[in-house]
């Protein structure tokens, strides 16, 4: 829900100033000050759209304060008001950056008009900052943070492939690497740039789902679908780039179309006959060794062939120890920021656990470790204490730990009288399924085995598998 704009009135004369505000209060928040300290303190304090400021006020001139007021971050729109109108006070007041002038007593039709535009005015110039710190942000976005040799290899690699307005770019790694920021990087440092960034994480839909979310549908396309229609990925990408998260996990119809979408630059949407074209780049990400995968019948080759014009394979974080504390120091102004907290640094014992942890999760386990520190404690330095909850801290090996980030049945919650290798191996693949969303793929990569070999050992071990989803279109 968007909050009334905020105007602030610097005026000495109370009857005048209580007027103005009854008046505006209908509307807009507004406060008062009787002098120009206060009002210069308040401006800084509440951050006011708009000031109404009198030229003639008891500490000072209202024409001597304009100047901080228009300083201060984020600046406001000013008004000038005063009793008597000359025209060198005016000329004055818009070279110091007033946005208009009005004279007592106010026309109350006027000052309205007048409010509304200089309100619009405001609403203008906050829209052209918030743009132009977003264009700082992505040039920014141009340098991540590491200065490790196979780190800033992958970054040049990204950035030169990045010349090319079509190639197609994969992205190796383990999860939590920072693959969608490269895409974010290549995409941003693209002569597609200006065009829109889609991303899809093909883990998370069923098959069916993903073929809509990509070619859209028209309407009455399949049982509930939107009487609207839908507009899919790949039109909503159009001259941008296309950014495909976990790339194995497409069914293998949905390959072949998009095969025939990168080599023809067309498709169909669903329940459509009529042909759209489009002209995306297609960055495809994948947290395992892809050509293996093809060589194990599990994705096209001819697909990955087009998907994979430039190879880039982005390191663990384990493998890059020296971009640990920088990274870990981003994070820690990044969320000072949005907590507002006041964290200076990392102790030396705290700058121990950081390097010994073998961090699993990558730069997003990093990441959500300082936020979590930053947003539950309040000390000014980061202290050993404050990973109580990471495995290393506690003095425990990771081998033992695994539990700690996997869920899984560890070692001292084993049964006194033991259990056997097929229950321990049957309550495993439970506990993946159930951390993976019953999604076998997924299960699948996490165990390092085949999907059919997963499969094979649910069904050999009496594990309920959900009923087959119904496919788009299909009838009861």
């Amino acid at each position: 829900m968007r909050t009334a704009p905020k105007i602030l009135i610097i005026d000495d004369e109370t009857g005048f100033r209580g007027a103005i505000a009854r008046f505006l209060g209908k509307g807009y928040t507004v406060h008062e000050a009787e002098t120009a300290d206060e009002g210069l303190r308040l401006t800084q304090e509440l951050e006011p759209d708009l000031v109404l400021l009198d030229i003639g006020l008891p500490d000072r001139s209202g024409l001597d304060l304009l100047p901080q007021l228009k300083e201060t971050k984020p600046s406001p729109t000013v008004i000038m008001v005063t009793a008597y109108e000359q025209v060198r006070d005016v000329v004055q007041a818009m070279k110091k950056g007033a946005f208009d002038y009005l004279v007592k007593p106010v026309d109350l039709e006027e000052f309205e008009v007048t409010i509304k535009q200089a309100l619009e005015y405001a609403s203008l110039r906050h829209e052209v900052e918030r743009l132009r710190q977003e264009m700082q942000r992505l040039h920014q976005g141009r340098t991540l943070v590491g200065s490790s040799p196979a780190f800033l290899e992958a970054q040049e690699l990204a950035i030169r492939s990045a010349q090319s307005p079509d190639a197609g770019v994969l992205l190796q790694g383990e999860s939590g690497v920072g693959k969608e920021l490269f895409a974010r990087l290549i995409h941003a440092a693209s002569p597609r740039a200006s065009y829109p960034f889609v991303a899809l994480n093909c883990a998370v839909f069923t098959p069916e789902i993903i073929e809509s979310e990509l070619f859209g549908y028209e309407k009455g396309a399949f049982t509930g679908a939107r009487v609207e229609g839908k507009k899919g990925l790949l039109e909503a990408a159009d001259g941008g780039t296309l950014f495909l998260d976990e790339v194995i996990d497409l069914p293998p119809e949905v390959q072949a179309k998009l095969l025939r979408v990168l080599e023809e630059h067309e498709f169909y949407p669903l329940g459509s006959t009529r042909k759209k074209t489009v002209d995306i780049r297609v960055v495809a990400a994948c947290n395992r060794d892809l050509w293996q995968a093809c060589e194990e019948g599990l994705f096209r080759k001819d697909l990955f062939f087009r998907l994979a014009t430039i190879q880039i394979v982005l390191p663990a974080l384990r493998q890059r120890r020296e971009d640990i504390l920088p990274l870990a120091r981003f994070f820690l102004e990044q969320f000072n920021d949005k907590y507002r907290k006041k964290f200076r640094d990392i102790s030396e014992e705290a700058q121990h656990i950081l390097l010994a942890h073998d961090w699993p999760g990558n730069v997003r386990e990093l990441k959500n470790t300082i936020e979590r520190i930053v947003l539950l404690e309040d000390d000014d330095l980061i202290l050993k204490r404050h990973f109580h909850f990471l495995p290393s801290a506690a003095g425990r090996s990771p081998a033992m730990a695994v539990s700690s980030h996997a869920g899984f049945l560890v070692w001292e919650n084993m049964p006194e009288g033991g259990m056997s290798l097929e229950e321990l191996e049957r309550n495993i693949i439970q506990e993946v399924m159930e951390r993976c969303g019953r999604n076998k793929s997924k299960a699948a990569r996490f165990l390092r085995i085949p999907r059919h070999v997963l499969i094979y050992r649910m069904k050999k071990f009496g594990m309920e598998t959900p009923p087959r989803a119904k496919k788009l279109g299909e009838t009861p």
